[in-house]
């Protein structure tokens, strides 16, 4: 840091610091600090995880469809079969 002769900080300087701290405090309350980051991460690690697996649904819907996986059509008339028994009752 600058000091004058008297070891005191010149009052440019000090201006300086003080828009910069003023530019932080700013900073830091728009990002919310850790708590809001720790919030924002898990929740895009949960969109994610549900994006993922809507993905993985669709390909799989799409490759049973064209005839690609036999077995997940027989596992995919389980799952109509379990559905159409719940409705009616």
């Amino acid at each position: 840091m600058q000091r004058n002769s008297t070891g005191m900080i010149e009052p440019e300087l000090k201006q300086e610091l003080d828009l910069v701290n003023k530019n932080l405090e700013t900073v830091s309350r728009k990002l919310g600090g850790n708590r809001g980051a720790f919030f924002r991460g898990v929740l895009s690690g949960i969109g994610s995880i549900i994006g993922v697996a809507i993905a993985v649904a669709i390909i799989g819907w799409i490759l049973n469809t064209l005839g690609y996986i036999p077995a997940f059509s027989k596992q995919v008339n389980e799952w109509k079969d379990l559905i159409q028994q719940t409705q009616r009752r």
